[in-house]
């Protein structure tokens, strides 16, 4: 009697598992930035700190994480294929969604629906910056290589 196996090699359902690892693996730094950012401007981290000390401890981890998601956009742009423009195309898209957060919160904080605290102004300035570095610097640098890489191609073709 021949058994079956619901993820064999091959299988939809474990091609859609690689589909979505790619996907994160490549694309992955935005979304879960801007889940953190969700969480911090909506569910209201704010820490209780006492002293000047503990204030700047938190806000320089903010600025860990913000440098951490900077450095693993940078490796996306440098690992991204070059063959075309659609995935750099995802890649826009994608990292202008931390930034889309950040809008939709300051929109939010001027309507007076959402009062922030200083801590929370900082997250966003901060991660205001980090995503203009990435959608500015890093689209530019990507579409820079995608067209050296084209050149390349018909240099070599021809």
């Amino acid at each position: 009697m021949a058994t079956t196996h619901h993820a064999t090699k091959g299988s939809p359902l474990q091609n859609v598992g690689w589909s979505v690892l790619r996907f994160m693996a490549r694309h992955g730094a935005p979304l879960v930035f801007a889940g953190l950012l969700w969480w911090v401007l909506w569910w209201g981290h704010t820490p209780n700190v006492q002293t000047v000390d503990e204030a700047m401890r938190h806000v320089s981890w903010v600025g860990v994480i913000a440098l951490i998601y900077v450095a693993l956009q940078a490796r996306a742009v440098l690992a991204q294929p070059r063959s075309g423009v659609m995935h750099s195309l995802v890649e826009i898209l994608v990292s202008l969604l931390p930034l889309f957060v950040v809008g939709y919160a300051v929109i939010d904080w001027l309507r007076g629906d959402n009062p922030l605290s200083v801590f929370q102004v900082i997250v966003m300035a901060q991660a205001t910056l980090a995503t203009l570095i990435d959608v500015v610097i890093f689209t530019w640098f990507s579409l820079q290589l995608n067209k050296l890489s084209i050149q390349a191609l018909a240099t070599h073709q021809s």
